[in-house]
């Protein structure tokens, strides 16, 4: 058998028993070889398949202009901005990871307000200007789309990410100018602290001064409250009414006990005088009044005053009984003289009848007195027991207005405290560093060869597959070897197409 050389004539009664055998098999049996030797025959499909698709990646990636990439990192930790200070309890720290800190700030980064706020800075002008003659060549009702699709752009060609755990986070924006990129990165930074600041320093000023503001109505109407209270009971100062009442109520009392124990002593001292009145003559026998009988009548009188202290078996009182006894016994000794008699009025008895007047007066005012200060007591009975009903409106009345008071108090402090937290986180964040600010870039980048080397990938790749079905549907068989495996018989000899 002549060797193979990669073509194979067989006769006519070969042919038919390799149809038939190809038949029974189904589809050629090639090897990888076999397949590989058609390609090679086929390489001029994959070829011209490939072009048009490179011609057009060429095309593209020569109206591809350069992109310039600013650069900056910002480092970020956590601050005070992360610590809960609720407005009732105390401050309540942050729990969340570094890591999870650092990606709150890449979303915070990426959110498109800060995108919007940047083109409202720099202009739609300066960063996208093809962007800027659309929107002012386009109609007024499309023009908000044309700018939401540069704030999508803007967002698109920024990129903010950061290694695990680490708290630098790196910002990229890319653009055609290497000097707009620079200032627009910049300005995004900028513009991403100025709304920082907002979100984590928010003005709860507004909030507050509404509360406040609602509160001092409470506290208004708390005391006009009181006041229409006091109005209604007649009542000066609660507290200060309650205690003076209190005051006089004992000064009224102590001063009825007074009374009556005076009262008491008027009685037994004007009952004392009119016994001794009636035991006095009104006049005497001047000539027959002897020493012994002025110093009788004065121990009578003065024993008669004892009478109403003191009890008639007690020491002093027999005293005194032992001495008029003597001084009796003296004058009955003496015996009667024959002198004229002459008559008189007892001074004694004057001073008695006197005596008898002023006490007699004196119990009369007494009475008086007693009956006004029971009088007195009785209304400020009423009184107390009418303030004692009162006090629990009151007390409530006072609890209402203290609770406005410490509300006032309590909002009025926090809303300074918010307006200085606010101004100064305004002014810087401590834990917010700025490692590496944007500079121009010098190089530019460019994916033409990207570009170009996709359209020869996707032209070959193309090409290939053509080359491959092109394989597989033709009738023929490259090797005399795929011929002995698809039809089952030896191959006798091969032969070269001339």
């Amino acid at each position: 058998m002549p060797a193979d050389d990669g073509w194979t004539t067989v006769t006519s009664s070969d042919a038919a028993a390799s149809a038939i055998s190809a038949s029974r098999a189904g589809r050629p049996q090639l090897s990888i070889i076999d397949i590989l030797l058609m390609l090679w025959r086929g390489k001029w499909i994959v070829i011209l398949v490939a072009i048009p698709f490179v011609a057009a990646a060429l095309a593209l990636a020569l109206t591809m202009p350069k992109e310039y990439e600013a650069l900056s990192r910002i480092q970020v930790t956590a601050g005070s901005e992360r610590v809960f200070d609720p407005i009732v309890g105390g401050l309540q720290a942050t729990v969340l990871s570094q890591e999870e800190i650092t990606e709150s700030e890449i979303e915070l980064l990426r959110s498109p307000v800060i995108a919007d706020r940047v083109i409202q800075k720099l202009g739609l002008e300066v960063i996208y200007p093809k962007m800027h003659e659309a929107m002012q060549k386009a109609p007024v009702a499309d023009r908000p789309l044309i700018y939401e699709e540069a704030v999508a752009a803007l967002q698109k060609n920024f990129y903010a990410g950061a290694a695990p755990k680490n708290p630098v986070i790196r910002t990229v924006y890319k653009n055609e100018n290497p000097v707009v990129a620079a200032d627009v990165l910049n300005t995004f930074i900028k513009t991403y602290l100025e709304y920082r600041a907002e979100v984590f320093a928010k003005d709860d000023t507004g909030f507050l001064s509404t509360q406040r503001k609602a509160a001092n109505k409470k506290l208004a109407d708390a005391d006009k409250a009181i006041e229409k209270f006091m109005v209604t009971n007649r009542v000066g100062d609660f507290d200060t009414e309650k205690k003076s009442v209190a005051a006089l109520y004992s000064s009224v009392e102590d001063e009825l006990l007074k009374v009556k124990a005076r009262i008491s002593e008027v009685d037994g001292a004007l009952s004392t005088t009119r016994t001794q009145i009636s035991m006095t003559e009104p006049t005497i026998d001047l000539n027959r009044e002897t020493i012994h009988n002025q110093e009788l009548f004065a121990l009578r009188f003065r024993r008669e005053q004892m009478l109403a202290t003191y009890q008639p078996g007690t020491p002093q009182v027999q005293a005194l009984d032992r001495q008029i006894e003597k001084i009796e016994k003296l004058i009955a000794e003496q015996g009667q003289t024959g002198a004229r008699i002459q008559r008189g009025p007892n001074e004694l008895y004057q001073q008695l009848e006197t005596r008898r007047t002023s006490l007699e007066s004196e119990a009369s005012a007494l009475a008086e007195r007693f009956d006004e200060l029971n009088r007195q007591k009785l209304d400020l009975e009423k009184r107390q027991l009418q303030l004692t009903r009162l006090e629990p409106r009151y007390q409530e009345l006072l609890l209402d207005r203290s609770i406005q008071v410490e509300q006032v108090r309590t909002l009025t402090i926090r809303e300074e405290e918010e307006r200085l937290k606010r101004e100064s986180a305004r002014a810087d964040f401590e834990n917010i560093q700025i490692l590496e600010p944007a500079r121009i870039p010098a190089k530019g980048k460019s994916k033409r060869k990207l570009v170009i080397a996709a359209g020869v990938i996707f032209g070959l790749g193309t090409g290939l597959m053509f080359a491959l079905l092109w394989i597989f549907t033709r009738s023929t068989l490259p090797t005399a070897s795929s011929v002995a495996r698809t039809s089952g018989l030896p191959v006798l000899a091969s032969v070269r197409p001339v």
